[in-house]
């Protein structure tokens, strides 16, 4: 009888034991804990901001040059108003004349400043003591010409170069004198007489 128990216990624990081995079938990790790749970040669609200021047109800088030699469009007539690069800067060439005087501008396409200009006295007496049609006194090439050889001792009339000119508005008398392997450049202001700019520099290559 006790064996009959003990055949029947051991029935029993083997069905139980082969209930847990079935049980025990490998589990496939959850995907929802694999590792997820590292977010990509949105590239930021907002930059830093250049700012450009706007170009002038050429009219713009017809009006810049005029309003700068004191002059309105119906006192000149227009040469030219180009478009140039210089120095890998674009900028506007103006040129126009009115009846005595013509002009010439320089002017920067990306803010309007005046990077240069010039105006040359057209219609004058280049030996006269007055330009023509104007009613300022001017001294004269020779008076001119006497001042600047006074700084050069030994220089004659004849190593002297000079013309009439105007330079800022304002009327003068620019040279040179080549003496003694040196060269003399010079202006003197046509109403006074008075030297404005002297400079010297040899004429002999090292």
């Amino acid at each position: 009888m006790k064996r009959e128990i003990f055949s029947m216990l051991m029935v029993s624990l083997l069905a139980i034991s082969a209930a847990g081995c079935a049980s025990t079938d490998d589990v496939t990790p959850s995907t929802n804990d694999e590792a997820l790749p590292p977010a990509i970040s949105e590239t930021s669609s907002v930059n830093e901001t250049t700012i450009v200021a706007d170009n002038i047109t050429a009219d713009r800088a017809k009006e810049i040059a005029l309003a700068h030699a004191g002059l309105t469009e119906a006192d000149v007539t227009f040469v030219k108003a180009n478009l140039d690069t210089d120095d890998g800067r674009q900028e506007y060439e103006i040129e126009f004349y009115n009846a005595s005087t013509e002009y010439d501008y320089e002017i920067d396409m990306s803010t309007g400043e005046v990077l240069s200009y010039d105006s040359d006295a057209e219609n004058y007496s280049a030996s006269g003591s007055t330009q023509s049609g104007n009613t300022n006194t001017y001294i004269g090439e020779e008076k001119a010409k006497s001042i600047a050889l006074a700084k050069v001792p030994g220089a004659t009339e004849s190593d002297i170069q000079l013309h009439f000119d105007s330079e800022d508005r304002m009327a003068i008398y620019e040279g040179s004198i080549v003496f003694g392997n040196m060269k003399y450049e010079f202006e003197i202001n046509a109403a006074t007489g008075t030297i404005v700019d002297w400079s010297v520099e040899s004429v002999v290559d090292d």
